[in-house]
């Protein structure tokens, strides 16, 4: 029961790692050339959605391979 505390804890912290990370990338990405003029709230919701889904999948990636990497300790 302990292990599964400390999973999540982990999880939650490498989420909110890559989302923040996600949204200095974000910084990069000049969405007003695209989006109409005048609409200041959709774009900063449209960063925020995209921060959000790429934190997310990035995480999502980071733990699946460090819960892989260590199940191989299984096969020796």
């Amino acid at each position: 029961m302990f292990q599964l505390g400390v999973h999540a804890i982990i999880s939650i912290v490498i989420y909110l790692i890559t989302i923040g990370l996600s949204f200095q990338a974000m910084k990069a990405v000049q969405l007003e050339k695209i989006i109409r003029k005048g609409h200041v709230f959709e774009t900063q919701l449209l960063y925020l959605f995209i921060a959000l889904a790429l934190g997310f999948l990035v995480g999502n990636f980071v733990i699946t391979f460090i819960d892989t990497s260590m199940q191989l300790s299984n096969l020796f």
